[in-house]
């Protein structure tokens, strides 16, 4: 009988987690694997375990294998790895401050066929770093790249708390960054506070996108915003939605408000329902930080 070939879910250096195969069912999320990528023998931990692809399923490119599962001469290496990392940071730093370059060095990360090392830093300007690159290749024999990156990455590879108390999620388990916008907190009825609805790396907290799908739906369900409804007190206006309670409020024209469920209101007339100007600064604000992170 012919082995089962399953897929396993592996996060890279990249903080992404790439797919790739193997005969093991018995991985385990945050088990230490060797796999073979494009950019030859890596390191990762399984983010997501063994599973067997449906009949339908094609991947973009062809899976490449994971080699192994981590032994201990593996483990030992990825440990002496890390401590030189740290290591790296503080050397980079030195000679880029001794060469008067304007950068921040945020990582190191040491490929596990030792190929090459990549440095990632930040910095407000651009910066002729060739030099950095020669002494740093001279000091460590082998191929050197400095990759520059923008706030959100530099919060990633630091780490940090959260407004909410917890780590961030960038730095903890979001793949990638997916773009977020003023919108999305405007259909949350989130204060369009620029504090309030901010990250530690000052752009849009990535934590509005969780819920935003959820919020559309549920709203395109609903009387819109200035629509004029009957109801069981008599006729109003609805001046906004309760979407966790998937409800709208009516203001009366004699004056209070009330929340009604979709099916107790009957829409007489819709009106067009115009922007505040508030939100169209803010809106200007955060699009003006976007452009000068691209």
């Amino acid at each position: 009988m012919k082995e089962p070939l399953y897929i396993v879910g592996v996060r890279l250096r990249s903080f992404k987690v790439y797919y790739f195969s193997t005969k093991k069912a018995d991985l385990k999320p945050g088990d230490w694997v060797i796999v073979k990528t494009v950019q030859g023998t890596e390191a990762g931990t399984v983010a997501i375990p063994p599973f067997i692809p449906p009949d339908n399923f094609e991947p973009v490119t062809p899976l490449k294998p994971i080699l192994r599962k981590a032994n201990e001469e593996d483990l030992e290496k990825i440990k002496r790895y890390r401590e030189e990392e740290k290591e790296g940071v503080i050397l980079a730093q030195k000679k880029a401050e001794e060469l008067g370059l304007p950068i921040k060095i945020l990582a190191c990360e040491i490929a596990f066929n030792y190929s090459k090392i990549t440095f990632h830093f930040a910095s407000e300007e651009r910066v002729d770093f060739r030099e950095l690159v020669k002494e740093l290749a001279n000091h460590y024999k082998t191929r050197i790249e400095l990759h520059q990156v923008g706030v959100r990455d530099e919060v990633r590879y630091l780490g940090a708390i959260g407004i909410c108390g917890r780590e961030v999620c960038c730095h903890s388990f979001l793949p990638e960054f997916n773009s977020i916008s003023v919108k999305m907190a405007k259909e949350q009825s989130l204060v369009l506070n620029p504090i309030k609805i901010s990250g530690v790396c000052g752009r849009l907290m990535c934590c509005l996108a969780y819920e935003y799908d959820v919020y559309q739906e549920i709203k395109a369900s609903l009387p819109p915003k200035g629509a004029v409804v009957q109801t069981p007190q008599g006729e109003g206006v609805i001046v906004d939605h309760h979407i966790p309670l998937n409800k709208v409020i009516v203001e009366f024209e004699e004056g209070g408000r009330e929340f009604f469920s979709p099916n107790e209101v009957k829409v007489i007339q819709v009106k067009n329902e115009n922007g505040h100007k508030h939100e169209k600064i803010i809106e200007k604000i955060f699009d003006i930080l976007e452009d000068k992170e691209d």
